[in-house]
């Protein structure tokens, strides 16, 4: 009888440790990332990205290599392409200088930038994403080596690496953000071609001057070295921006970005030029009118489009008003491990395998939503195409631009 109680309080135990857990929904601890994406990529269970890389023989390199790559910065496709995996809207906001945006998702439309700029089989491509927990990386890798690219890298440590070390570059449409935002702009260019027509804001910092004799320039910039700024000059080909920006970054200045397509591509959108001294301020007083404006709407927007204000986004975690929908981007198994209560999933990756239908047919029709991820990537790409892909309606909907961590089982905003 004694015997037979123990085998039953044993085997109640083994039960409760196996399934104790099981129906908790935000007690889980979710999975790394880079596991959970690399099983969406068709891989092997429990391995991690670098595992799957290395299993796939692709040469992994570091910063270093990477730099001794780059060079001078500017865009030497004949020698070394750099590929940046991630979501446009990454992209766009910073990325490692001569980089080409080829999201993993969006392969078939951006490939073809590979043979507009003639580069062949044999040509180096040092492919990055968001870092050692990203699998887009060696998504596009693996989908070039398909098409017959030969001599293909994976900088696994990617953009979390490169930009502790060293300053990025960004796209026309950023720049224009953080010129309408105030931020200082450094024309690079000699002073006679910043007179004839400069972008609104600019100070002119020639690389010439500059590279001789700093101190006169850096008094023209604030004693803060955290502060933001640009510097551009004549477009790809133009090297006075990288010199500047190199200084700057040297000096201390490690908020400091380059946009090389600088004053050509900038004046090719019709953006803005003007003469130094006969600015007009329309841009920023529309800006200014903008951040003024009260919030009266069920929800309170972020600073950029379609983001939602952190702050307020985290009053919506444990409960929401009815007319507020959060959809959860990520991959079934991801939001099973994890995921804020009363989400409802529909992964980005549906809109690119099956289609603007299948996840605007899903979409709550006359509800506010609000598309989130792990990092913010994946809720700006659902957001971003279902605007400029499906060419849907998108009042009312917005995604949290921030990194949420669910291992907690709270859904901490970072």
């Amino acid at each position: 009888m004694k015997f037979k109680k123990i085998l039953t309080l044993f085997m109640a135990c083994v039960v409760l440790a196996l399934f104790g857990c099981a129906g908790a929904e935000k007690q889980q601890v979710a999975k790394p990332e880079a596991k959970q994406e690399a099983n969406q990529a068709g891989e092997s269970k429990g391995k991690t990205v670098k595992q799957i890389v290395e299993e796939a023989k692709f040469q992994i390199v570091d910063y270093d290599y990477v730099k001794g790559k780059l060079g001078d910065k500017l865009r030497k496709f004949n020698q070394v392409v750099v590929i940046d995996a991630r979501p446009e809207l990454k992209y766009d906001s910073g990325h490692i200088p001569s980089a080409i945006n080829i999201p993993d998702t969006k392969f078939d439309k951006f490939y073809p930038q590979l043979e507009q700029f003639k580069v062949t089989k044999d040509t180096e491509i040092i492919v990055y994403c968001g870092g050692y927990d990203c699998i887009k990386s060696y998504n596009v890798a693996k989908l070039l080596r398909d098409k017959g690219y030969t001599n293909l890298k994976i900088y696994l440590a990617g953009d979390p690496d490169y930009s502790t070390k060293s300053y990025l570059e960004i796209s026309t449409s950023y720049a224009q953000k953080l010129n309408k935002e105030g931020v200082i702009f450094i024309d690079a260019r000699p002073e006679n071609v910043y007179k004839k027509g400069t972008i609104p804001g600019s100070i002119n910092i020639p690389d010439t001057k500059f590279s001789i004799n700093q101190e006169p320039y850096l008094k023209l910039l604030p004693a803060d070295k955290n502060t933001k700024m640009v510097v551009f000059c004549g477009g790809y080909a133009c090297i006075k921006s990288h010199i500047v920006a190199d200084i700057l970054y040297d000096k201390g200045y490690k908020n400091v970005m380059v946009y090389s397509a600088g004053e050509p591509e900038w004046k090719e959108k019709g953006l803005p030029i003007v003469i130094p001294g006969e600015e007009a301020n329309q841009v920023k007083k529309e800006e200014a009118k903008q951040d003024t404006k009260a919030y009266t709407g069920a929800i309170k927007p972020g600073k950029d489009e379609g983001t939602v204000d952190k702050e307020f986004f985290k009053t919506l975690i444990d409960s929401r008003p009815d007319n507020i929908v959060i959809i959860d981007v990520r991959t079934p198994a991801e939001f099973q491990n994890a995921h804020v209560k009363g989400a409802i999933n529909i992964p980005v990756d549906d809109m690119y395998k099956k289609g603007c239908d299948s996840v605007v047919s899903r979409l709550p029709k006359d509800k506010n939503i609000i598309f989130m991820c792990a990092t913010g990537a994946r809720a700006g790409e659902m957001w971003f195409g279902l605007k400029d892909d499906c060419k849907y309606d998108m009042k009312n909907i917005y995604f949290l631009d921030a990194k949420v961590d669910y291992s907690s089982g709270n859904c901490e905003i970072k």
